[in-house]
């Protein structure tokens, strides 16, 4: 073990043993029970109705109903039923979120059209994703907590106070089920379908004595890839386990470990030729699944031209450069709740770790990585008890993450870099919350949190241009698919400059008289600071005890951050550093039960202004090397409303509709691109900002941002059939959004058309539901539906990776 890993593992078990443990919140609402969040939540059946669910969004358990925020909150069982298994399959269940993945494991998130194409470790994601009350850092270790869980909550809007950094647009909470004492119990479940596809998962809890207990819990996931080579298939595994002990009413501690291997082959993607961004007749299309390795799309692979290269492409190498997942995440945590008679004391210590091992040809081009990160981090918080008007909470919060990047790799067969860095990131913060209950229905609040960030960054990236002097070079050798950049024979002559912020050209005497390769190299070692200050003012009103009406306005900001670029502050406006992005959010919601709790109609109307948005992209220095910068790009608009039904006409039938509008814009967005093809077009549906020289200016002001559907529909109905012998429970889903942009050139290549997608199951219960057998289909109608695309660079076509097809199968499942 290295020293790094054990150092943390000691102070998180100091702190641990410690008995200094994490606060609920004060927060909002007069309903909140005083439970420490950390404790077991159940749904509870409100009397002929709906089920009342509670959350701890807010770092407090309180009913949903009674929080004054907007927040998405579903069941472990409800996720099972829809089979999630990782982050991307949200999308189904939750009408505000979008998820994607871009190459390898990076988890692309969008929370009402607020996001970022985070595709490699230089940029973090806007949404703030935590399991079990940690933070997790980085968008590539994401994935892999989605079995036995009790619920996945969405918050929805910036959380600058509460949650902190890296929460521009909302923040994700995946919490698990924690041990029960004095239960021995279990339950285990396994699941068959098509595509070869099964999952087995399990959990058991172990009590030991009556004031502590274990729970264990795994799962493994496979199945046969959804394209028509193979890829897009599945084969991962992953285990938790937890140990509880509560010496007394008032202290409590969960210690939880878990470990995620990430396998298979990865995300596939389908090329489609598009001159000028348009689908023309030769395209491939998506329907027919057509991976860019299999035999057919190496065929149209090869057909296309390459840029510089003055040829076709080249027939990919396989096995030389097949994909592959072989990823492994594991982590470990405690959280400790200590009950006072002014409040409660709270502290989350933990410590993670990522070692990320792929390549992937998912956006047209061949990207590989070899890193490993950790994680450190705690947060302590206290917060008062209710019992009286004032109710504060105090919070402090600290992060400390490393990532090692030993090799990066791009590879276009014209165009290769080759990166070797070190990232580190420091955070701090301080944070706070005061609620005063006006009178015991009428409730005020203000929460403010200051942040402190320091960024280093180092590292190395050398670049390699293949470039034809002539017409066509035929013949020309593409570069090869190597871990390491190739040396190159022949006669060296300096131009562009002296490296390192220059490059060389070399003429390969192996090479055709009329090829060339020029190289350049960026050396790098910056550090910087970023610091804000968030805040929030609320006010909520019970106008009757089923009836809420609240409103808010709250700011939230991500750090900046570096990418490789030879521009030199002294003679350039750029150089290799991004700034924080910001946003504002003004939000006016109501929250209500009907009829006896049989109907319940939540509304909530929002209006955000987000400004300095981080965007990744392929770019060119003022040196003229090709990079991938990520810019600040002006301001945007998102605005709408959200509306959450409930219907309980029976006591055995449930009916759901969640819908939401979104009116999204980019008012200022201008962003650079390379000049590739002579300024015939800068590769966008937007227009330029003046003449093409080296690189284009893109005006892309007033297009609507991607991942931004006008219309997102959820319908959901259950309807429970009750048996001399046990139960029979129907389901059904549909999930409709209207067209979609799934790219960031704005083009209608990228368009995915307007869709429903519908999952239907029927389950058969024993009594007392120990035992469970039934059947599923997804995706009924088989509609394809486009996730991503990638422009692919220097070439005529796209890549489209896509969601899952139809899929059926059975499960079965046991309690005990």
């Amino acid at each position: 073990m290295s020293k790094l890993k054990l150092h943390g593992a000691i102070s998180l078990l100091a702190l641990s043993i410690s008995g200094t443990a994490m606060a609920q919140s004060a927060g909002q609402g007069g309903a909140a029970s005083a439970t420490p969040p950390s404790q077991p939540v159940a749904a509870e059946q409100a009397e002929g109705g709906i089920q009342d669910i509670v959350v701890t969004a807010q770092r407090r358990q309180e009913n949903l109903q009674r929080a004054a925020i907007a927040v998405s909150a579903v069941s472990g069982d409800m996720l099972k039923a829809a089979g999630v298994t990782n982050p991307t399959d949200l999308t189904a269940v939750v009408p505000a979120l979008q998820v994607s993945t871009a190459a390898g494991p990076y988890n692309l998130f969008y929370l009402r059209g607020v996001g970022n194409f985070n595709s490699n470790a230089f940029s973090d994601s806007a949404i703030a994703f935590n399991m079990d009350g940690v933070f997790v850092g980085r968008p590539s270790s994401t994935t892999g907590f989605f079995y036995d869980l009790e619920r996945v909550e969405v918050v929805k809007g910036p959380q600058g106070t509460l949650y902190g950094r890296n929460a521009t647009g909302g923040a994700i909470n995946v919490i698990s089920h924690k041990p029960d004492l004095g239960e021995f119990a279990g339950e285990f479940s396994a699941q068959y379908g098509n595509y070869d596809a099964f999952r087995i998962d399990g959990a058991l809890n172990v009590p030991l004595g009556d004031k502590a207990a274990l729970r264990f819990a795994g799962i493994h996931v496979k199945h046969d890839g959804y394209m028509n080579n193979g890829m897009d298939n599945q084969d991962d595994w992953g285990a938790r386990a937890s140990f509880l002990v509560k010496p007394s009413d008032t202290f409590k501690m969960v210690i939880s470990a878990d470990y995620f291997k990430q396998g298979g082959n990865g995300l596939g993607s389908t090329p489609r030729l598009a001159q000028n961004g348009v689908a023309t007749p030769a395209s491939l299309k998506v329907d027919d699944r057509i991976d860019l390795l299999s035999p057919a799309g190496q065929a149209f692979y090869t057909g296309q031209p390459n840029g510089t290269l003055g040829r076709n492409f080249a027939s990919i190498p396989l096995p030389q450069a097949q994909p592959y997942l072989n990823n492994h995440y594991w982590g470990i945590s405690s959280t400790i709740d200590w009950e006072t008679s002014v409040g409660t004391l709270t502290v989350i210590p933990a410590y993670r770790e990522a070692r990320l091992d792929y390549a992937s040809f998912t956006p047209g081009f061949y990207v590989a990585e070899k890193s490993k990160s950790n994680q450190t981090s705690i947060e302590s918080r206290f917060a008062t008890t209710d019992d009286f008007p004032v109710r504060a909470l105090l919070g402090a919060f600290y992060y400390k993450e490393d990532t090692n990047d030993p090799y990066s790799g791009v590879n276009t067969q014209n165009y290769a870099y080759y990166r070797n860095e070190r990232l580190s990131t420091e955070s701090k913060a301080i944070f706070g919350r005061l609620t005063y209950a006006v009178t015991p229905d009428v409730r005020l609040s203000v929460g403010a949190r200051q942040t402190w960030e320091d960024k280093g960054f180092s590292g190395t990236l050398r670049g390699i241009t293949r470039i034809c002097l002539t017409a066509a070079c035929p013949d020309a050798a593409p570069i090869p698919y190597t871990a390491t950049a190739p040396a190159v024979p022949g006669v060296v002559v300096p131009v562009f400059g002296t490296p390192p912020y220059g490059g060389i050209i070399s003429f390969n005497p192996d090479f055709s008289p009329a090829l060339i390769q020029t190289e350049g190299q960026i050396v790098t070692n910056d550090a910087r600071k970023f610091k804000k200050f968030t805040w929030r003012a609320g006010a909520d009103w019970d106008i009757t005890p089923q009836n809420l009406l609240y409103a808010s306005f709250e700011t939230g900001f991500k750090a900046g951050g570096f990418f490789y670029s030879a521009d030199n502050p002294a003679t350039s406006n750029k150089e290799g550093v991004y700034s924080p992005e910001t946003i504002s959010a003004f939000t006016i919601g109501s929250k209500n039960r009907f009829l006896d709790n049989r109907i319940q109609i939540n509304l909530e109307l929002f209006y955000w202004r987000y400004n300095n948005q981080q965007i990744a992209h392929l770019g060119v220095d003022s040196q003229g090397n090709i990079i991938f910068p990520i810019e600040n790009v002006g301001k945007g608009t998102y605005r709408g409303f959200e509306i959450e039904t409930r219907f309980a006409p029976t006591r055995t039938t449930t009916l759901t509709a969640d819908v939401q509008y979104l009116d999204a814009k980019y008012n200022n967005f201008q962003y650079t691109t390379p000049n590739l093809n002579g300024g015939l077009s800068n590769g966008t549906g937007c227009p330029n900002a003046g003449t093409p020289g080296l690189a284009y200016t893109v005006d892309c002001s007033g297009k609507r941002p991607p991942n931004s559907p006008t219309w997102t529909i959820n319908l959901s109905g259950q309807q429970q059939i009750p048996l001399s012998f046990g139960e029979l429970v129907l389901d059904a889903r549909g999930h409709y959004q209207s067209k979609t942009l799934t790219g960031l050139e704005f083009l209608p290549i990228e368009d995915q058309e307007a869709y429903w997608v519908v999952d239907g199951a029927v389950t058969f219960y024993s009594p007392g539901k120990r035992y469970s057998v039934g059947a599923f289909v997804n995706n009924v109608f088989d509609k394809t539906v486009i996730a991503n695309t990638f422009p692919t660079p220097f070439s005529n076509f796209y890549s489209s990776s896509l969601r899952p097809p139809r899929t059926y199968g059975i499960r079965a499942g046991v309690n005990f």
